[in-house]
């Protein structure tokens, strides 16, 4: 007996830090619950009040009452980390950042944090629980459906529609994903980036050009670019110039260092040199002494990638246009990358396993799968009165040797006078006149007809009333070229081959009525019969050498992105940038920042 009771004794001592702690857990979970109590009696009873966030209470209930009124951000008596993030992320939006103050009171939000740490009473919490999911809610919402005010954007084009008969076509896809559910699963897992993630851009390297912004404020704040003066000669590669050194400099502040300005070992050091007072080339005596203004082949070769990188002829010699985008004010060059990345909020959020972009402002078309480039090629697009619309779909069929139904606009405004003044251009371009869009229909034949009568009036531009169908046979005249690829929306625009191929040397390739040119449409259908098997590549080519037209329905359809990107992030992590050919980032700036003139 006595055993068992020293036994006894003994086991209370070891244990009696554990038989604390299971008092210690009962009170705590009476706590617990007394507390989650109390917060949900304060939340219903604030439900029932008028609130002042940009919830309704009808919406905010929606939020509590699928989560068994319990709060999202808020613990029993803390804040939890996922709010902080959450406020994080809208302090450092790099589209939303200029304008901030208009879609949220940073400072009153940051002020209920403050005072709700100080006081973490059950009504400043629920209170703040009300506010973050508010906030929440508007952030999601900005980055699904885009901070533009879309309306005016499209009132804007109306106006450039009336005073200058340009017709610019830009759809936006919203990211329809459910916010809420979105909510309950960040909860889930403590991290409000789960939400987040679903609904913002999806394009390729987007967040690179963000961080790129931040970079960029930093060098603003430091005085931004060094400037390099305006030039009354060319530089070119071999010769001394005074502006090297700070050419040099402004290079290297775009991180263009990855090849080696110091000139000091350099075996060709020239001894030819340009005067600094009279700009006349002199013998140099002492070129090692020099070489620090001398346009060696490293510069050279950096002068041609900034270049190419803007959308320059990259020809590495310095000039007028490569100084004028060299000393381009930050300020322009981070609100270009903003609106960017606004525009990417407009995209589709799934792109595709395999997928093509086609990019207005670049002039070119790359084809992606499971996001690593396949193909790329230059393209001509719509000139500035034909812009190309800017739109998503999906590529359906192929067609070798297409038929080119001609455009009521195009015969009114081309066809016609050129019939005027030729009245054989018909039979000359291989054209025939059909009583509808179907080319086995009947063909007119139009002889001796007088085609002035239609010259003062606009019923060959009326798509539904026009008399007659203009329809081009396949050919070498053609100009959609021996190949066609189709993805039927309602523009009628589509990728083609084309017989002008001269035009691809040039910089600015924007020729067309609003169609997408291929310089390589050879290659695009190679990469496509990859996977399709009913592309027999010999076949095809066979085909092409005659005029029967051939239509080939893809099993696998192929998204197409058609987009206008002045600023982004290639493949190799550079940051791009292109001319705004259609005039549409002043328009935007002003509308996204609210400015008062563009």
């Amino acid at each position: 007996m006595h055993k068992v009771f020293i036994l006894f004794f003994t086991f209370v001592l070891i244990n009696a830090d554990e038989i604390v702690d299971t008092n210690l857990v009962k009170v705590d979970f009476e706590e617990r619950i007394k507390t989650e109590n109390i917060q949900k009696v304060t939340l219903k009873k604030l439900l029932k009040q008028k609130n002042q966030l940009f919830l309704s209470n009808y919406l905010l209930k929606k939020y509590y009452k699928n989560h068994n009124y319990k709060p999202f951000f808020i613990s029993q008596f803390s804040i939890k980390p996922m709010a902080y993030t959450l406020i994080n992320e809208i302090k450092n939006d790099q589209v939303l950042k200029p304008q901030l103050k208009l879609y949220f009171d940073i400072k009153n939000i940051d002020k209920q944090l403050n005072e709700t740490e100080s006081n973490p009473s059950s009504e400043n919490l629920i209170k703040l629980d009300n506010k973050l999911i508010s906030i929440y809610h508007k952030y999601m919402l900005l980055l699904s459906r885009g901070a533009i005010d879309w309306e005016r954007f499209q009132e804007e084009l109306e106006k450039i529609k009336q005073e200058e008969e340009i017709i610019y076509y830009w759809e936006k896809y919203f990211a329809r994903k459910n916010i809420r559910r979105l909510l309950y699963e960040a909860v889930k897992f403590d991290d409000i980036n789960i939400a987040i993630s679903k609904v913002n851009y999806t394009f390729p390297q987007a967040k690179v050009l963000a961080n790129r912004i931040i970079q960029l404020e930093e060098l603003l704040e430091n005085g931004g670019y060094t400037k390099v003066p305006n030039l009354k000669r060319t530089l070119k590669k071999g010769n001394y110039y005074p502006e090297i050194t700070l050419l040099k400099k402004r290079l290297q502040e775009d991180n263009y260092i990855n090849i080696n300005f110091d000139c000091k070992n350099d075996e060709n050091l020239e001894v030819i040199k340009i005067d600094k007072n009279t700009s006349t080339t002199i013998l140099n005596p002492n070129p090692e002494n020099d070489c620090e203004e001398l346009f060696n082949e490293a510069l050279y070769l950096n002068i041609k990638k900034f270049q190419k990188h803007n959308g320059l002829v990259a020809d590495g010699i310095v000039g007028k246009n490569t100084i004028s985008v060299l000393n381009k004010p930050i300020e322009e060059q981070i609100n270009t990358m903003r609106i960017n990345l606004e525009r990417m909020r407009w995209m589709p959020r799934d792109l595709g396993k395999k997928y093509i972009i086609v990019n207005i402002a670049d002039f070119t078309m790359k084809m992606y799968s499971n996001n690593e480039k396949i193909l790329e090629m230059e393209v001509i697009v719509g000139d500035k009165k034909h812009p190309t619309p800017i739109f998503s779909h999906k590529m359906s069929e192929i067609i070798l040797n297409p038929y080119w139904r001609i455009p009521q606009s195009i015969v009114q405004k081309e066809i016609i006078p050129n019939l005027v003044q030729n009245p054989n251009y018909l039979q000359e371009e291989d054209i025939n006149i059909h009583e509808n869009w179907d080319h086995d229909s009947t063909i007119y034949d139009m002889n001796g007809i007088d085609w002035s009568i239609f010259l003062d009036n606009d019923i060959m531009a009326d798509d539904e009333y026009a008399p007659m169908r203009f329809i081009q046979i396949p050919g070498d005249k053609n100009p959609l070229g021996r190949i066609k690829f189709l993805f039927p929306n309602k523009y009628s625009v589509y990728l083609h081959d084309t017989p002008y191929k001269y035009l691809f040397s040039e910089t600015n390739r924007a020729f067309s009525h609003g169609c997408i040119r291929l310089s390589k449409p050879k290659e695009l259908l190679k990469v496509i019969a990859q996977e399709e098997t009913k592309i027999d590549l010999d076949k095809s080519e066979e085909i092409l050498k005659e005029k029967n037209r051939v239509d080939i329905e893809l099993d696998t359809k192929i998204p197409v992105h058609i987009v206008y990107l002045t600023s982004w992030v290639d493949e190799n992590g550079i940051i791009q940038f292109r001319d705004d050919i259609y005039n549409l980032d002043k328009i935007q700036e002003k509308i996204l920042y609210n400015q008062e003139s563009y």
